[in-house]
């Protein structure tokens, strides 16, 4: 028999390889892809963390907001106390431990008239022209008391002389009388007067208080403590 001739052999598909290359390049891909996206994020984590780094959390903010508008309240408390005080105001003796003018005093009293009264040591006395007067003034503010007398040749009475006081145009008119004294007290303007005159058979004294609507504590505590000493003898 003749021989047999061998079957033709079909061509080796080339699908497989071709898939194996496209699955390559999808791999290599998406492995790009991720590579780049985890870069991406780790640039942004980063940022983020230096942002808050450079920020400060939440928390912080709000504490250093607080500490900032603390601050400004105690520059804005601290520029309104000193407005309210001014540095060169004079302290008034009539409030607080200031009131020992009230006991450190000494006795003034007149060689050609019989009256005398307490005046503080730290009022400074001026010079006067007549022997029969003398005045005081306190150098801190401005407080002065003013002391007079003299012979009563017409014999007045207390009552008499209160009558005839001039009272007309003064504001705020305060007056007393007892059975040999007689007080008027008027403000004009801020200056507060208050005075008294003692009347005797021999003599006629008077006891000037001046001082600001500022000082009237002053002038209170001085009425109340020192007037009282002011005598005819």
């Amino acid at each position: 028999m003749p021989p047999v001739a061998p079957a033709p052999q079909k061509p080796k598909s080339k699908a497989p390889v071709i898939i194996a290359v496209a699955c390559a390049v999808v791999v290599l891909i998406g492995g790009g892809t991720v590579f780049a996206l985890t870069m991406l994020n780790g640039s942004k984590s980063s940022d983020t963390q230096i942002s808050v780094i450079d920020t400060g959390s939440s928390d912080e903010k709000d504490s250093s907001a607080k500490k900032k508008d603390d601050k400004s309240k105690a520059k804005e408390s601290s520029a309104s106390d000193d407005e309210a005080v001014p540095e060169d105001e004079p302290a008034y003796y009539g409030s607080g431990d200031s009131d020992d003018y009230l006991t450190d005093v000494h006795t003034y009293t007149n060689d050609m008239h019989p009256y005398s009264m307490s005046i503080p040591n730290r009022f400074e006395m001026e010079d006067t022209p007549s022997g029969s007067s003398t005045r005081y003034e306190d150098p801190e503010t401005g407080f002065v008391i003013s002391l007079s007398g003299y012979v009563n040749i017409n014999d007045e009475t207390a009552h008499e002389m209160f009558v005839d006081e001039d009272t007309s145009g003064k504001a705020d008119l305060y007056t007393a009388e007892g059975d040999n004294w007689y007080v008027v007290s008027w403000r004009e303007g801020d200056m507060i007067t208050y005075t008294k005159t003692i009347v005797t058979d021999s003599t006629v004294a008077t006891a000037s208080l001046e001082y600001s609507t500022a000082n009237s504590d002053m002038g209170s505590k001085i009425i109340d403590t020192l007037l009282p000493t002011f005598q005819v003898d």
